[in-house]
Parts: C-alpha cells; sequence; structure tokens
C-alpha cells in the first residue's frame, strides 16, 4: 500500500498534479490511500513551502520552486512513485542500446508501441569490458564503465526533452546501466514480469548475424518474454494489422491470444496466414478464428492460407509488404523460420523490410 499525500488549495495546478498521479496509480494496478491536505495550517505544520506538493510515504517527491519545471517535477515525482512496486502490471519495454542508428530506430518504435500498451520504457545499455589481465581474467576499467554510464545517461536526456511539453501523454523512460555479458543480462532481464524487448536490427553483410545482429540472433533463442525486431526500414506507423503466421494451428492456443490482446489494445486487425501441408490439410482455420472470436469481439478478423510451396516467397512478401504491419512467428515452426532466416531472405528483408517482427518462443512467459 502507498501512502499518498497531496497538498493544494484546489487550484488547476493541484487538480491536475491530483488527476495525473491517480490515474498512474490506477494504470499500473497499484493500491495506494490518498490524503489531501488542503487547510493552510496543515500545510504549514508539515512544512511545505510550496503547492501543489506530493509526499509519497512520508517523503516528499514534489514541490514546485521557483523558477521550476511543474511537467518535469511532476512527471518525476510521478515515476517515483511507480518505481515503488516496480511499476506495477505496467508493461516494462525493454530496449537494449548501443547508442547506434539501429538502437535508436529501435527506441522509436518502443516510445510510439508504448502510448498503446500503457508501458514504460527502459533503455538499457550493458558494458562489456573487453580488457584483460595476463592470466586472461576480465578487469573493469573504471573510467570506460564511466563513459559508458554517462553516454546513456545522455541518451536517456536527449530522448527525454521530446515530452517536455507534453509530459501527460509520452511513455514514463528510464535508464538501466549494468556491466557484463549482454545476451547473459538481458536473459536474466527478460524473465521479469509484465517485460517485453524491442531491439534494432542491422542492414549490412551476407549472413544473418550480420544482417539482423548477433545480438538479436541470440535473445531469439534466449529471451523469455515478447520480443520485437525492428528492421532499417520499419519506420514507425501506428500498427493496422497483426499478422500471425502459422502451419501448426492446434498448438497455438497460448500465442494466438498474445496477439489478439495485443490486436485490442493497439487497435488493430488480425489477419491469421495459414501454410497448409499434408498433415494439417484438414484442420480448420475458421474454428481457430471463431475461437478468437468469442474472446476479442470488437478484432476484425482475416484469414490467409498459403501452400507450402509457396512458403519462401510468401514470408519474403509479408515481410516487405507496407510498414502498417506487425508480423508475428513463433519459434515452434522450424519450418517457417528456416525459411524465413534463410540466407536470401535475410539479405532481402535488411535491404526491404519494413514490417517489425514478434518472436515468440517456448520459453515466453506471463504472454
Amino acid at each position: 500500500m502507498i501512502d499518498i499525500k497531496i497538498y493544494g488549495t484546489g487550484t488547476p495546478s493541484y487538480q491536475l498534479a491530483k488527476t495525473k498521479v491517480l490515474e498512474r496509480l490506477s494504470g499500473a494496478g497499484l493500491e495506494y490511500h490518498l490524503e489531501e491536505i488542503t487547510k493552510i495550517t496543515d500545510i504549514m505544520h508539515d512544512n511545505i513551502e510550496s503547492v501543489p506538493a506530493l509526499k509519497v510515504n512520508d517523503k516528499l517527491l514534489f514541490e514546485i520552486k521557483p523558477n521550476g519545471s511543474y511537467n518535469r517535477s511532476l512527471r518525476e515525482a510521478i515515476q517515483n512513485i511507480l518505481k515503488i512496486d516496480n511499476y506495477g502490471k505496467m508493461t516494462k519495454i525493454l530496449v537494449p542500446t548501443d547508442f547506434s542508428e539501429a538502437s535508436y530506430n529501435a527506441y522509436n518504435f518502443a516510445n510510439h508501441l508504448a502510448k498503446d500498451i500503457e508501458g514504460v520504457l527502459l533503455l538499457t545499455h550493458i558494458y562489456y569490458p573487453t580488457s584483460t589481465d595476463v592470466n586472461q581474467f576480465v578487469v573493469i576499467n573504471e573510467e570506460a564503465e564511466k563513459i559508458h554510464r554517462e553516454k546513456l545517461e545522455k541518451f536517456v536526456q536527449s530522448v527525454n526533452q521530446d515530452w517536455i511539453g507534453n509530459f501527460v501523454t509520452e511513455p514514463l523512460i528510464e535508464g538501466v546501466f549494468k556491466v557484463g555479458f549482454p545476451r547473459m543480462e538481458l536473459t536474466e532481464m527478460s524473465k521479469e514480469p509484465n517485460t517485453i524487448m524491442v531491439m534494432g536490427t542491422t542492414g549490412s553483410g551476407d549472413t544473418f548475424k550480420k544482417v539482423f545482429g548477433s545480438l538479436s540472433m541470440d535473445m531469439i533463442d534466449n529471451s523469455y518474454c515478447p520480443l520485437f525486431l525492428v528492421p532499417p526500414g520499419a519506420a514507425y506507423s501506428k500498427i493496422e494489422e497483426i499478422v500471425y503466421l502459422s502451419e501448426d494451428l492446434k498448438n497455438d492456443s497460448l500465442h494466438l491470444l498474445y496477439a489478439g490482446r495485443l490486436c485490442v489494445k493497439t487497435g488493430a486487425d488480425f489477419r491469421l496466414v495459414h501454410f497448409r501441408n499434408k498433415t494439417n490439410d484438414d484442420y480448420d482455420v475458421a474454428d481457430t478464428i471463431k475461437i478468437m472470436e468469442s474472446y476479442f469481439p470488437e478484432v476484425k478478423y482475416h484469414i490467409e492460407i498459403i501452400d507450402t510451396q509457396d512458403l519462401f516467397s510468401g514470408i519474403e512478401n509479408l515481410v516487405t509488404e507496407n510498414n502498417n504491419n506487425l508480423v508475428v512467428l513463433s519459434t515452434k515452426h522450424r519450418n517457417i523460420f528456416k525459411n524465413l532466416f534463410h540466407k536470401s531472405v535475410t539479405e532481402f528483408a535488411a535491404l526491404h523490410a519494413t514490417s517489425p517482427l514478434l518472436i515468440l518462443s517456448d520459453k515466453t512467459v506471463e504472454i
């Protein structure tokens, strides 16, 4: 239970602070007790120098100072309140960054996605020390670590400039700095409840790892949370259609439900693309849509059936047709993955892909 005291005299700035704090707490599903302190004598008794002001668990988090920024101060106070309980039920959007153009592209996608799903952005930089001593043990270079930490702080500060004038609707942003092996650190972070990961992909090279990035490839195999891959050509626009690729619908129930919930949150249509072969030819695709409709009646549904022999070209078209789609893949569909990650497809996708990919695996928890 979070104990909140809000001090003020009913002015518009007081009402705004109260409204926005309660909206964020309710959206995060956090329990709280609110006490409004409006009498001047009570405000002075608690040593409050200016109003509106906020105390949370008897700690002063928000108070307008002369020449202070109301928007910035209130936003920081709200974020500090939510951090008390790790942002509650809000979706934590983990965005690894190495300060490259690809990682900034991922941030841009994640920033817009956060508005649709009420998420908080965790801009994460993992510093991997490469220096070793004579015994080949890793040596932490404190000066290099400081430089990397400051880079992250500057990056977070620069993207925060986007919301100074509109703090109410812009997502909350937190910088996370870690020292260690990126794959191991991100794998552990992906196990946290209510987490998704958004990663940028590179656009050069002639192998999968160079095209999609070695760390992105590692996280496809190791992430415990839904993983969004954002290619260079995927400039964000509102997601109009979530395209789910499948070749075995009988085992896709959890992933289908996650895609359906995402459709509700983003207002997107749902398109089921089923790759038909001899073993699944008799499975009724329409039944799957009926089940989806029973869970998410507000979503518009579309069905597309593609014969297996057209799998290669079908995938190529889906990832390049337009950037208003989000293509969803389950790692259990090995035949789809084998074709998607075929060398010629990845090279083509790196140059021309406009649709981000959402990867769901059997490891994915709490979706």
